[in-house]
Formats: structure tokens, C-alpha cells, sequence
């Protein structure tokens, strides 16, 4: 089925390219060419212009790329491989060739073949005539093309290729695998759910990467719209959906672990050219990793691979993100728990936040159980068990009190808490019981789904980031904690909740939590891992 160009871009697995409106976070009125590499926020390179526009948009298919209606025919545009894009029209169009620096220029070597130097976004594209007639007109100030634009006749065919000469860049191949491959691989889901199925599973397809620069095996970015990153959680989420192909499932899972510190930090996120390392994200890897293994993806070989990494990356929440006299560790920042903004951070100090500890008990218990399959002595289990007594030394009869490193209790609302429900059945009764009970009365369950913050909090707000909308992983997170606590009914409430809202809003990045609407980057893969991982278990 066709594809709205306007919220979902059309790239192929393994480019760094892609086609849509989004014109460097603005809608445009035309059709564009972007680059996502480097730190870009998806560089525009050129601009497809009907010599006569229509007004309505573009759409396209996986297979059959972008069709764009003209007032008088259509122009065609598809990739043919990673770095190739072939337009073609039965009508007048024009390539708008962006010039925004110095040093930008257009040189054309040959007949029929035109140079593309766009040093300021360090690309270099190469256009060719392949059938029909086109003509450049620039303007050229004597040290740069300040405007130029190609103009092809109707019946023309241009191809552009994106030409890269670093030793590590991507080469120009097919996909990484076709799109119908790629959809049969996919975790099933009921009929009524099958065209966003296809939808999640185009998002996600067409977000990989290959690997480039520091992108060292084949990626999946968030979006290919302007979140162009990998970030230290989200891969976690990506790899849970690509379990259908354990090859692809375990390179998601370790992309992260490709840039870990020397103290064993994980960067907070990376593209093909910067790794960043202000911030970081939540250890949800052992978590990930139980339940890659209980899929069949993870080896012994897999296992000896990331014992290593994940001791460090344990080991320094343990002690660098441990204060001095404390027994829990803390997020510096928001950022560093992946929920930004949530009103847990409201404070502004170093945070003891309980599902940072929750989710360490799990990484130590999953340690501690490679260490066994591998045949190494360990002491995990005996610091599992420390960590978690005091996790529950915290518990205040209602609620895991969150505490800055002075050992102030923080007082807030929002979901984040809910996260330690994933010690399921290592909680005592009485705690797991509580914490179900007020996940489902206390304001945060709405029609759509969880929202993370209640929408009767005073810091409630429709499009807050995590201070309100609705999000995949915290809904993932909470729905298998749900499960794995026996509490199955309300998991499949919120489940269809979260895949109805999908189903119609699409895979945006978040969701209003009243009114559903979509917010944000519309093409957000973990949305559409999540939806396939929760509509594959509702179709059971």
C-alpha cells in the first residue's frame, strides 16, 4: 500500500539518503533530497520542482519509490541503490541544486554530467543523463555557485549518485535486504493490525543504515526525518523486534557497546561521524538481553562477546554514578534516564531515581547467569541481592521514594516509577500488588494508553515530552512487567490501547495522551518496534 511522503520518508535499508518534505525541520512545498549522515539534522541536497505543481502530495511504495503528482503528469523517483537515486518524468521538471557556503559548486566534466560539491554538508553528488535532455542554470560569483538548477525536458531521466571517498563509508550496493524479506521476517499481528504492521515494518526497514564512519555494522536510526542517531537505549527496543533475523537482532543489540567509554560508560548516542558522551542512557541491556536470549538470539559465542561490556557498563553505574555514603546510584540528569524532562528531575540535583536500581538488579542477575553458562566464578548474584534490599529499603508503604544524593525524598508523579515493576515476582506481594493497583487508579491509564504524567497533575502537559505524552518504551517496559507480575488482563488492556493509537496515528515519536494525536518525528522506529512486539503478542 502507498505510503504518505509527508510524515513517513522514503530511504532503503543501508542509505544515508532519503526522499520527503522535510526540508532541515521544515515542511517544504516540494519534494527533497536529504542527506542523513554525519551531524546533519538531515542535510537537504537538492529539490525536486515540477515545471507545473500540483497541490497534492506525494506518496510511494517500498518497491515501486516516490510517485509525485504535476498538473499535467508525474514525475518518478526511486533508489536503484544505497547511493543512487533515479528521477524520471513524463513532464518538465527541475533538480534545485542548494547551494548554502562557500566553496559549494557545480562542475560539469563532461556532456550530459554534472559535479555536485556541497562542501559545506561535506557531500559530493554526481547527476547523470540517462535518457532525454537537461541544461544547468547557475550563478556563479567567482568562488562559488550561489544558485543552480537543473533543468530537464520532459521524458528525462536523471540519476544521482551520492560519491563517498572515506575508507570506512558505506558502499553503494542493493539494500541490506529487500523490503518483502524484511516484512516476512517481522513479528506477526492480527488481520485488523496488518497495514500498520506494514507500516512499522517500512519504518524500521528503511531507517537501517550501513555501517560508515563509526556506524560499524549495519544500524537502525531512530528516524530518518531529523532524529539520525542511535541512542543507548532505543537500539535495546529495535533489537526485541528484529529477533525474526538473530543475525541483525544481536548487531543491533551490540552497536552500542561498539563505542563504550574506557570506564565502561555507554555514549548517550552516535551517528556514522560523532559519538556523544554528556550524557547517557539507562542500563536496559541486561533486561534486553534475557529476553533476546529467551528469543533464541543469543549464543554462547554472544555470550562470551558481551560479558565483558557488560560488566564494565554495570560496574561504572556502581561506583562512578554511586555517591559517596550512598548504596544507590544515580542519574546526573534527566537525559541520562531517557525520560529527559519527567518531573522526577524536576529538582535539578543528581537523582537516586528506583528504576535506575531495578533495572541494575537485573543486569547483575543476568551476569551472574552468563558467568554460570560460562563457567566463571562471580560474586553478581550476592550484589543483586544487596542492591535490591536496598531498593526496598526505600518503599514507603505506597510508593519507591526517589531521593536526591542527599537523601532528600523527591516528590513527583510521573510513570518513571512504574519501572520497577520490572523485579516482577522479586518484589514481596504486597509492593507488586501496590504499585499495579495505583498504575491502574491513579491518573496515569488513559484511553490510549500510559501516560507519564498524569493528565490531573499540575505539570501535566499535551505535547511536555515526558511530562504527558504517551511513549513506546516506557509502555513496552511497563506491559512486560505487567506480565511477568501475572497482572495479564490490564498488560492486554493497555497493549490494545497503544496499537489502537498507532493504528491511527502512525509511528510518531509520542502521542498526545487525551486526544492521541501524533507528536513530534513521525516515523520513530522504537514506535514501530514496540507496536510490532505488542501487536505479535496480542495476536497469541
Amino acid at each position: 500500500m502507498p505510503f504518505p511522503l509527508l510524515t513517513q520518508p522514503y530511504s532503503i535499508a543501508g542509505s544515508y539518503l532519503a526522499l520527503g518534505y522535510l526540508d532541515e525541520r521544515r515542511v517544504s512545498e516540494h519534494v527533497v533530497l536529504r542527506s542523513v549522515q554525519g551531524d546533519s539534522l538531515a542535510t537537504t541536497l537538492l529539490t525536486i520542482k515540477p515545471a507545473a505543481p500540483s497541490a497534492e502530495r506525494a506518496a510511494f511504495t517500498p518497491e515501486g519509490g516516490v510517485a509525485i503528482p504535476t498538473a499535467d503528469g508525474r514525475i518518478n523517483a526511486r533508489f536503484t541503490s544505497t547511493r543512487r537515486l533515479e528521477v524520471a518524468g513524463d513532464v518538465g521538471y527541475s533538480l534545485d541544486l542548494r547551494s548554502s557556503g562557500a566553496y559549494d559548486a557545480v562542475v560539469s566534466p563532461a556532456p550530459g554530467m554534472w559535479e555536485v560539491l556541497r562542501y559545506s554538508a561535506s557531500v559530493h553528488l554526481q547527476i547523470r543523463v540517462l535518457a532525454g535532455v537537461a541544461e544547468l542554470w547557475a550563478d556563479f560569483d567567482g568562488a562559488r555557485h550561489t544558485a543552480a538548477c537543473l533543468n530537464a525536458a520532459p521524458g528525462t531521466v536523471l540519476e544521482v549518485r551520492s560519491v563517498q571517498d572515506s575508507p570506512l563509508a558505506a558502499p553503494d550496493a542493493p539494500p541490506l535486504m529487500d523490503f518483502a524479506d524484511w516484512l516476512a521476517l517481522a513479528p506477526p499481528a492480527a488481520e485488523r493490525f496488518a497495514p500498520t504492521r506494514e507500516l512499522a515494518a517500512y519504518v524500521t526497514w528503511s531507517a537501517m543504515v550501513a555501517p560508515s564512519g563509526l556506524v560499524r555494522r549495519p544500524s537502525m536510526f531512530m528516524s530518518k526525518n531529523w532524529m539520525t542517531n542511535v541512542w543507548s537505549w532505543d537500539h535495546c527496543f529495535n533489537a526485541l523486534a528484529l529477533a525474526g533475523s538473530p543475525e541483525l537482532a544481536w548487531g543491533q543489540f551490540m552497536t552500542a557497546f561498539d563505542h563504550q567509554g574506557p570506564a565502561g560508560n555507554l555514549q548517550d548516542s552516535f551517528n556514522d561521524a560523532t559519538a556523544t558522551y554528556c550524557f547517557t542512557k539507562p542500563p536496559v541491556h541486561g533486561w534486553t538481553l534475557a529476553a533476546l536470549w529467551d528469543k533464541g538470539v543469543v549464543t554462547d559465542a554472544r555470550l562470551a562477546e558481551v560479558y565483558g561490556p557488560l560488566s564494565a557498563w554495570t560496574n561504572w553505574w556502581l561506583t562512578e554514578r554511586t555517591a559517596p555514603g550512598r548504596t544507590l546510584p544515580h542519574y546526573l540528569h534527566g537525559n541520562d534516564s531517557g525520560w529527559d524532562n519527567s518531573t522526577v528531575f524536576i529538582g535539578g540535583k543528581p537523582v537516586e531515581s528506583p528504576d535506575l536500581a531495578a533495572l541494575l538488579v537485573i543486569q547483575l542477575e543476568v551476569l551472574a547467569r552468563i558467568a554460570g553458562e560460562l563457567g566463571r566464578e562471580s560474586t553478581w548474584a550476592e550484589r543483586a541481592e544487596d542492591l535490591l534490599r536496598s531498593l526496598l529499603a526505600t518503599w514507603d508503604g505506597t510508593r519507591f521514594v526517589a531521593h536526591d544524593v542527599s537523601g532528600k525524598p523527591i516528590e513527583h508523579r510521573s510513570l518513571l516509577e512504574f519501572v520497577t515493576l520490572v523485579l516482577g515476582h522479586r518484589l514481596p506481594d504486597e509492593i507488586r500488588n501496590t504499585l499495579i493497583g495505583r498504575l491502574a487508579t491513579q491518573g496515569h491509564l488513559t484511553e490510549h494508553g500510559l501516560a507519564t504524567e498524569p493528565p490531573d497533575s499540575p505539570l501535566y502537559v499535551p505535547d511536555g515530552y515526558w511530562r504527558g505524552p504517551i511513549w513506546a518504551p516506557s509502555t513496552y517496559l511497563i506491559l512486560d512487567s505487567l506480565r511477568a507480575c501475572g497482572a495479564s488482563a490490564l498488560a492486554k488492556q493497555i497493549a490494545e490501547s497503544f496499537c489502537s493509537l498507532v493504528a491511527g496515528a502512525g509511528m510518531a515519536e509520542n502521542f498526545d495522551a487525551l486526544t492521541g494525536a501524533g507528536l513530534r518525528d513521525r516515523a520513530y522506529t522504537w514506535t514501530a518496534s514496540v507496536f510490532l512486539l505488542l501487536a505479535s503478542w496480542l495476536s497469541q
